[in-house]
């Protein structure tokens, strides 16, 4: 599974040194598998967060920025964890119980 992601980042115009910036990240997810033991499986999905800060353009707009994506990145990649790999390990293992499929997720 290779995640894709699309990051769009706005930047209002200035105000008293500071500026109203926007970023908005989309993550988008594809597993397929196919094979004699399992079975085919596929389950896709996607996931896009924004968010919205007044900062001061002291640091620079690319410090700003850079900042929030790094914010951004850490809530995204704990929504991933919980939401679609916690998720998924769940129905599956409803779906299809261990004693018929092993599946072992990555641990964080």
């Amino acid at each position: 599974m290779a995640p894709r992601q699309v990051k769009v980042a706005e930047v209002g115009p200035e105000e008293e040194g500071t500026s109203h910036y926007r970023l908005t990240s989309t993550v988008m997810l594809s597993l397929t598998t196919d094979n004699e033991s399992s079975g085919t499986f596929s389950l896709s999905g996607s996931i896009r967060r924004q968010m919205n800060m007044h900062l001061s353009v002291q640091e620079g707009h690319l410090c700003n920025m850079g900042r929030m994506i790094e914010e951004m990145e850490s809530k995204l990649r704990n929504s991933l964890d919980q939401v679609y790999f916690g998720k998924t390990k769940e129905m599956v293992c409803t779906l299809r119980p261990p004693s018929e499929v092993v599946m072992r997720l990555p641990d964080s």
